[in-house]
């Protein structure tokens, strides 16, 4: 738990902080890393999330419902966010007020807050199956998520500590899912049949943010061979990783 608690802070703090480090980077850079992550994190949420979760609790019609509700909440988190959590920088407009630093990390912390709960999947509900590949597609877009909005907030204010104070507050938020989840399994807090109610929702979330990548990517709906390999890839790498695990 500790190890994965860092690798989840790191990321989205170095992803956060490269916009300093690297400032020459464009948005337009992170297209097939978007793409290819979005891939990825569709299709370790089909291969194993999402069969773990009905393994568990067997009644498949509310874990159906769950996944809804957890596709309808990232719904409304991207509207506070807007979009940042899959990448999307916002081009703020004069007059739009509603975009502020501070409904971004909420609106992106309470998803990071539920991946984070998804890693301790495997430990409170007693199905030992690793969660490398898990972590790696959680990685894959908190790095682009935490640079888009460290992009938005650096134009809100030109203080570099302001921006990096809520870099800080978005980069603990998944840890901190992780440890309470952790915790809540632990201790038996929420039966099983809660516990899977809580995954099938992140599930809905994957699909959500997996699938706008996708249709972002490609807003004219044209064939480009290029992108649809990178999609491809993603899938194959996700299958690769669930055959060896």
């Amino acid at each position: 738990m500790i190890i994965n608690s860092i690798i989840l802070f790191l990321s989205a703090f170095l992803g956060g902080i490269s916009i300093y480090l690297f400032p020459s980077l464009k948005q337009k850079k992170f297209d097939y890393l978007l793409i290819f992550a979005g891939s990825y994190l569709f299709s370790i949420t089909i291969l194993h999330i999402l069969p773990e979760v009905y393994a568990q609790y067997t009644n498949s019609f509310q874990i159906g419902i769950f996944i809804l509700i957890g596709f309808a909440l990232q719904m409304v988190l991207g509207v506070l966010s807007t979009g940042v959590e899959h990448g999307h920088i916002h081009h703020i407009e004069k007059g739009e007020k509603y975009l502020t630093p501070s409904v971004l990390v909420i609106g992106l912390g309470v998803h990071a807050f539920l991946e984070g709960t998804i890693l301790a999947h495997p430990v409170s509900s007693g199905i030992h199956n690793h969660a490398g590949g898990i972590i790696f597609g959680i990685i894959l877009h908190k790095i682009p998520a935490a640079l888009a909005l460290m992009v938005v907030v650096s134009a809100y204010s030109r203080q570099r500590s302001i921006a990096l104070m809520y870099l800080i507050v978005f980069s603990l938020c998944s840890p901190l899912g992780l440890m309470i989840a952790s915790l809540v399994g632990e201790y038996h807090m929420f039966s099983i049949r809660e516990m899977s109610w809580l995954y099938a929702i992140v599930s809905g979330s994957f699909l959500h943010i997996s699938t706008t990548i996708f249709f972002e990517s490609n807003p004219k709906h044209k064939l480009k061979v290029p992108r649809l390999l990178v999609v491809f890839l993603g899938a194959l790498v996700a299958i690769l990783i669930e055959m060896i695990f």
